[in-house]
């Protein structure tokens, strides 16, 4: 009998991480930083802004990357995402 690794040991928690795509339209980017008050004290975080130079492309690519039909799946055990 193993001792080491007990057979009823709970695994660790799936973590499901959302995001959300924020876009500002070109005729509100004078009130940009306004909208991104809003945004945080709505409990939002902002991790990254950027203002690309082809927005179309940029949209498609984090469309991809980030396809809500395709969750990625946090591992707590290992840090890293699991697909």
């Amino acid at each position: 009998m193993d001792y080491e690794t007990p057979k009823n040991q709970m695994p660790y928690p799936r973590i499901y991480v959302e995001r959300t795509l924020a876009l500002i339209k070109p005729d509100a980017i004078h009130q940009a930083e306004e909208i991104e008050d809003v945004i945080l004290r709505s409990g939002f975080t902002i991790l990254q802004k950027q203002k690309p130079v082809d927005p179309f492309t940029w949209l498609a690519d984090w469309l991809v990357r980030n396809n809500p039909n395709k969750p990625q799946i946090f591992d707590g055990a290992t840090g890293e995402d699991a697909a």
